[in-house]
């Protein structure tokens, strides 16, 4: 297994590259948590997602959080799916940390247990370019049979020396 993303991966890459397989350890995040689904997402009025992030960017939130293994890379995490990417599911929006016995007042914490992920690398303007790397991922899991997704957690990495470029992994089986 390799380390976690904080401490050993680099974004490398062109939008909509081949995604890689890694398997990765354990890690804990702690940050802001909104639930959601995919369907109000698409609904600008109600629309979760946007808000969230652009608080934890006004705010600097992954460098205010307690123990951040590093601050200048802030991680959303989706988890607590309730069955697929149909359904409801929660996005914490933060950082990685050492442990989660100091979680701040309003934010969740929660632990990311080792597994296999795919990652999708996108570079450009952003957020479109985490969209359209989102829109790969749908339409990599449509038209591929040999991994499926597990829907535990899979999370966006964003380094802030490197603010055109996004990692996303996705937990798969």
């Amino acid at each position: 297994m390799e380390r976690p993303p904080s401490t050993n991966f680099r974004m490398t890459g062109t939008p909509h590259r081949e995604p890689r397989i890694v398997s990765l350890y354990g890690m804990y995040i702690v940050g802001l948590e909104v639930r959601t689904t995919n369907r109000d997402e698409t609904d600008p009025e109600i629309a979760r997602i946007p808000v969230v992030w652009k608080r934890a960017i006004e705010e600097n939130l992954a460098g205010k959080i307690p123990d951040a293994t590093e601050p200048t890379i802030t991680l959303g995490a989706y988890t607590r799916y309730q069955t697929d990417e149909n359904g409801p599911y929660s996005l914490i929006v933060g950082a990685e940390v050492a442990s989660l016995g100091d979680v701040p007042e309003g934010m969740a914490g929660i632990t990311v247990l080792a597994q296999e992920y795919l990652i999708f690398s996108a570079v450009g303007e952003m957020p479109q370019a985490g969209i359209d790397a989102w829109v790969e991922v749908h339409r990599y899991f449509s038209e591929t049979t040999s991994l499926t997704r597990s829907f535990t957690a899979d999370f966006e990495r964003y380094d802030s020396a490197r603010p055109d470029e996004v990692e996303i992994y996705i937990a798969v089986r």
